[in-house]
């Protein structure tokens, strides 16, 4: 593998300490803590009460208005990934459809998406009031998530955590035309990605 192929920039960080590599140098050049108290969630009955979360945000600023329809699919993971890659479309100074339609400045069938994801993780929030009502004296019973549970789940929500739906927004948003694929493969995914974007 020729090693000039390959350009790790660390365009499209995402930390607590900000959603931009701007904000994380910012951050690590102040000395600023991104750990703090968990308000994502109610801490209660957990031991550990402090975590390092990533700050709001509202997802709408990072979609064109012509895609803010298919927010309601995206799980805080594609989010992530959505604001990731369009720091690093913008800092790469390629014009895509999602940044500029009237600028593009790349052919969209000779740009691709190979993503690495550690892992997708499931909104509890959503997915709680079915297992809840799948349990009997504080046991998961199958049958009762089949009959009840499922229920209880919207239609639509494997959509929003199914592992390619990360770049397939990506895709969509920036039309972009070449291979499409996410990795998930815990720590090993960035990497994993890297390699086989390369071949």
């Amino acid at each position: 593998m020729d090693s000039a192929r390959v350009v790790i920039t660390g365009f499209g960080a995402i930390s607590p300490l900000g959603l931009t590599v701007g904000d994380m140098w910012s951050g690590l050049c102040t000395g600023r803590c991104g750990i703090g108290e968990i308000t994502a969630f109610d801490p209660v009955g957990f031991s550990c009460k402090l975590a390092g979360q990533v700050p709001d945000f509202k997802i709408q600023q990072y979609v064109p208005r012509s895609y803010r329809k298919a927010v309601k699919l995206m799980s805080r993971d594609i989010e992530l990934a959505v604001i990731a890659a369009d720091e690093a479309l913008r800092s790469s100074g390629l014009i895509t459809k999602g940044i500029d339609p009237e600028k593009i400045n790349v052919d969209p069938t000779r740009v691709a998406i190979n993503l690495g994801a550690g892992l997708i993780s499931c909104d509890l929030v959503e997915l709680a009031p079915a297992v809840a009502a799948s349990t009997t004296d504080g046991k998961f019973d199958i049958r009762k998530w089949g009959k009840e549970g499922l229920e209880l789940v919207t239609p639509l929500w494997l959509l929003k955590y199914l592992p390619n739906m990360l770049a397939c927004h990506i895709g969509i948003i920036h039309d972009i035309q070449g291979p499409s694929n996410t990795i998930t493969c815990a720590e090993a995914a960035a990497h994993l990605a890297i390699g086989e974007a390369t071949q």
